[in-house]
């Protein structure tokens, strides 16, 4: 019985084309149609005085939801750099305005391609990147 059960929950695995199917699911959804592990990524990043950058949360973009912030990035990158540009702009006024950004000086407003698989594996840097917009980061 034991056996019987194990084989019907195992199952799926065996089905040509595999099957995503109670009780066992291969999440074909994740991995069927990718040729590489690279996603592009929209995103705020400040740019501290050394040419160093680290990203800007989410809340700084305009919402606490990262999807939505997101969405609002990608928003402003499709309609143009005139519309980069303002949401930098923006992005740049909350960031000047909050403690602990004292060292930015700039916000970029970038799409950068990363390896997922290289990234979990410690190699943060993007294998491509485009600049959208940047803007100074105001007075204090």
């Amino acid at each position: 019985m034991t056996a019987a059960l194990l084989l019907l929950m195992l199952a799926p695995l065996f089905r040509r084309p595999p099957v995503d199917s109670f009780p066992l699911s291969t999440y074909p959804m994740f991995s069927w149609g990718r040729h590489d592990a690279q996603t592009a990524v929209e995103r705020a990043v400040g740019v501290d005085s050394r040419g160093g950058r680290r990203p800007i949360p989410p809340r700084l973009v305009g919402s606490e939801e990262v999807l939505q912030a997101k969405a609002t990035l990608a928003q402003s990158i499709r309609q143009g750099g005139r519309a980069a540009r303002a949401l930098c702009r923006g992005i740049a006024s909350r960031v000047a305005a909050q403690d602990g950004y004292a060292d930015l000086v700039a916000v970029e407003i970038r799409t950068d391609t990363f390896d997922a698989v290289a990234f979990f594996e410690g190699q943060e840097a993007p294998v491509d990147s485009k600049l959208h917009a940047t803007c100074k980061v105001g007075a204090r």
